[in-house]
């Protein structure tokens, strides 16, 4: 998981554009999920196939169906959150529930006794990526302020730059951080005496030259995110003497992701600020939407088949994705005085632009004991170094953040990302036990590998079958800070995990 997560996203964008790699990266990295059979292997289902979840995976999946089938599978997730901020600990959790597959595929039997065996098609959605986190920070006898460094960053841009006028707009005319035209107009900033363009926050006493935070204040930070990125997924493969099966999918993808961030700060004495300050909130909200596409190259070989043991090889490449995406934001200000209470709100910000996402490679092994059981292992890889933006009308926009994004940087490190899955299956009759693990490389310097550890159950009848996975993400952690507070080291840090359900009905025929 990234360092400096909260600074750096509570920061940006504060002007028009302020999207940067952090974006491409968030809608790069893949988390599959598919059914619960898929889920419980650990998605180590590359080389199994007949399961609508590995066809995310592997599209020749859908060729070794020997029938038809149709699926459900609803999910419910559960992030958790354990914050040490200043050595003051907040725990927050987020539960939703939502669809992480929908699907069907057709298999239709040639008669052929040899060569093309049999062709089948699948069509249906699987999701990839799930942005549920909730986050809750707070800090009390804080000495330092968070409008602080809104008004340092405010220094050098004239006040009346910062005030609406005819046919003009400071939000995007004047140079200035949407943060600081907020403050500046909820009366949270003030010139210093003597100057135009340099500033004093509200919660600062002047004594001569020297500034200083009037009092103690409490501090709140929220911050919430939903939303998903989806596969909708159009599939043909290709059954060869029922040894070698190939296949094709066209995936659409669609993203939806809305995060909301508060922060509330108190003095706990008003009366020991010169502005008799109360305190303040601010809000941001993004809602992120997009489309795009990609497509997918499979095949499963079986070298040997033998009277109860069966071992199979699967490979696949995935295309990029080309998505095309549109942010808008907005923030609002309120602040309270003890004799005066203003509120500030931006207008609503968009800006579009284009995500190519990296190359993917998987590869896979599996074996197949009879009616007792499997085991399976994968690997995939990707290079987030592949990632690159643009913009419609403006093809040098991201110059800079590509070649950071190819060539690093101070503040990038992306790198080829390894990824390890292995899964088992147990069957007792019509009873099926599974387990698996995945290990997902870090894609940036900063971040830490991932950890999921599944499991699950699943029961088959002649035509109706029910499976149950869970999954759980171990810790992750991260460090931060809500806004620079001056202090030489990182004082915060975020403890993440995640707990996953899926519960997959079907039906063969």
């Amino acid at each position: 998981m990234k360092k400096l997560l909260f600074l750096i996203a509570f920061v940006i964008p504060v002007t028009l554009t302020g999207q940067n790699p952090w974006d491409a990266l968030r809608y790069s990295q893949i988390n599959y999920q598919g059914t619960a059979r898929s889920l419980a292997l650990g998605n180590a289902v590359t080389a199994l196939g007949g399961d609508f979840g590995s066809i995310t995976l592997n599209p020749a999946a859908s060729a070794v169906y020997p029938y038809s089938e149709i699926s459900i599978t609803p999910s419910l997730v559960t992030a958790f959150s354990e914050v040490d901020y200043f050595s003051q600990r907040t725990n927050d959790r987020n539960t939703r529930p939502g669809l992480s597959s929908l699907g069907y595929t057709g298999s239709w039997n040639t008669s052929n006794g040899s060569g093309l065996v049999s062709l089948s098609f699948a069509l249906g959605y699987n999701k990839v990526q799930d942005f549920t986190t909730r986050t809750s920070v707070r800090r009390n006898n804080s000495e330092s302020s968070w409008l602080t460094p809104v008004a340092t960053m405010t220094n050098g841009i004239f006040s009346a730059d910062l005030e609406h006028g005819d046919n003009y707009n400071p939000y995007y005319d004047s140079g200035a951080s949407w943060r600081s035209v907020l403050a500046w107009n909820a009366y949270l900033l003030d010139t210093l005496p003597g100057t135009q363009d340099q500033y004093i926050a509200a919660p600062e006493n002047l004594y001569g030259e020297e500034i200083v935070v009037g009092g103690p204040l409490d501090q709140r930070f929220t911050r919430e995110s939903i939303g998903s990125m989806g596969e909708y997924t159009l599939n043909m493969g290709a059954n060869i003497n029922n040894r070698i099966f190939f296949g094709y999918s066209l995936n659409f993808r669609s993203v939806y992701y809305k995060t909301y961030e508060k922060f509330i700060e108190t003095a706990q004495d008003p009366e020991a600020f010169q502005t008799w300050y109360s305190g303040f909130s601010h809000t941001y909200d993004q809602t992120t939407t997009g489309i795009g596409f990609n497509m997918n190259l499979g095949i499963i070989a079986i070298p040997v088949n033998l009277p109860g043991f069966n071992w199979r090889l699967g490979a696949s490449i995935a295309t990029p994705a080309w998505t095309s995406l549109t942010d808008e934001w907005q923030e609002h200000m309120t602040a309270e005085f003890l004799d005066l209470k203003k509120n500030a709100s931006s207008p609503v910000g968009s800006y579009s632009y284009n995500v190519r996402t990296p190359w993917r490679f998987s590869a896979g092994t599996a074996f197949i004991i009879g009616k007792v059981g499997l085991i399976s292992f994968d690997y995939e890889g990707a290079d987030y170094r592949t990632m690159k933006m643009s913009e419609k009308y403006d093809k040098w926009a991201f110059e800079q953040d590509n070649e950071a994004i190819r060539y690093g940087s101070d503040t990038f490190g992306f790198k080829y990302a390894h990824n390890f899955r292995a899964g088992a299956e147990i069957r007792v009759s019509r009873l099926a036990i599974r387990g698996g693990y995945s290990f997902y490389g870090a894609p940036e310097r900063s971040y830490q590998p991932a950890h999921i550890v599944s499991g699950g159950l699943g029961l088959r009848g002649d035509q109706f079958f029910t499976d149950l996975g869970v999954s759980y993400r171990l810790k992750e952690g991260e460090s931060f800070s809500l806004y620079d507070t001056g202090s030489p080291s990182i004082p915060g840090y975020n403890s993440l995990s995640q707990f996953r359900i899926l519960f997959t009905l079907g039906f063969r025929f």
